[in-house]
């Protein structure tokens, strides 16, 4: 962290520790990927947290139509995806700008149409007893 902090960077993606090739985590927080109407964040088999907002997103996203899947993500997947979010406790739901791997810049859609955003929406929305306006805008069936 402190060497990417050193160049620039407002946080670290951890790959796997066995090859180096997949996916793992952001430094404090789960990470997903958007292509479509897919939504893939990496399984929790033992060398990820499994978070409760992570869980939190992913009942959501099921719930408003996304396929989600649990899987290994290899980092060359990082390239075709549309949008990049990270969850955890402290930053509920934040989207990625880019990502920098091997000296290339990847950059993501954000902004209100984005599908983190919807899905923030629907987490604060449900966590203030709105349950029920958020399924009138949309964001919930």
């Amino acid at each position: 962290m402190k060497r990417a902090k050193g160049r620039g960077f407002s946080d670290a993606l951890y790959l796997d520790s066995a090859n180096k090739k997949n996916l793992e985590e952001a430094s404090a927080s789960n990470i997903f990927i958007v292509k479509g109407d897919v939504i893939s964040t990496p399984a929790t088999n033992g060398t990820i947290l499994p978070g409760i907002t992570r869980k939190s997103i992913i009942d959501i996203a099921r719930d408003s139509g996304y396929k989600v899947e649990e899987c290994d993500i290899p980092v060359e997947e990082l390239v075709g995806a549309d949008e990049v979010f990270c969850t955890g406790t402290a930053v509920v739901v934040a989207p990625v700008g880019s990502i920098t791997y091997k000296d290339k810049r990847i950059e993501f859609k954000v902004g209100a149409q984005s599908v983190s955003q919807k899905l923030y929406t629907a987490l604060v929305g449900i966590q203030m007893g709105l349950k029920e306006r958020i399924r009138k805008a949309g964001l919930l069936r």
